[in-house]
């Protein structure tokens, strides 16, 4: 059966403000279109230049209608956008990413950085605790759209 729950979506009150995103596992390889990283209460993918532009466009933009991002076995995707997967390793990733997000209740979305990234690099913040509220506005949420894997 197909989950669907909402996200609370954050941005900085000035652009290019965001919190450091911490303390992390995951490997960082600049030809990769996602790099995941995790840490005990929340997950990071930092998108390619093009994923990037479309993820902010389209989850990060003052849209009219509700955000989606749909989860399946095969991709994410962004409101219209799509984003096949490209190999085991994000499958395996985007499957523990799903977990994460089916595990807990509240989940809050935002912008963080990293020094150890090159310059300019955000990362896409999915975490169980709210950021700051004196560096991030609350926006419309995020609606989630997890479809069941095969044979669920």
């Amino acid at each position: 059966m197909t989950e669907t729950r909402v996200i609370k979506r954050y941005n900085a009150y000035y652009k290019g403000w965001c919190l450091a995103f911490g303390e992390h596992n995951g490997e960082y390889e600049e030809s990769r279109d996602i790099n995941w990283l995790y840490a005990e209460d929340r997950i990071g993918l930092i998108l390619s230049a093009e994923l990037r532009k479309k993820a902010q466009h389209e989850l990060l933009g003052h849209t009219a209608p509700l955000p989606a991002l749909r989860l399946t076995d095969r991709s994410v995707s962004f409101n219209t956008f799509d984003y096949p997967l490209k190999d085991a390793s994000d499958r395996d990733n985007l499957e523990r990413f799903r977990s994460f997000l089916l595990t807990h209740a509240e989940i809050h979305m935002f912008l963080s950085s990293h020094l150890i990234y090159p310059p300019r690099t955000r990362i896409l913040t999915f975490a169980t605790q709210k950021p700051l509220i004196i560096m991030y506005k609350e926006m419309k949420p995020l609606r989630l759209i997890i479809d069941p894997q095969p044979g669920e």
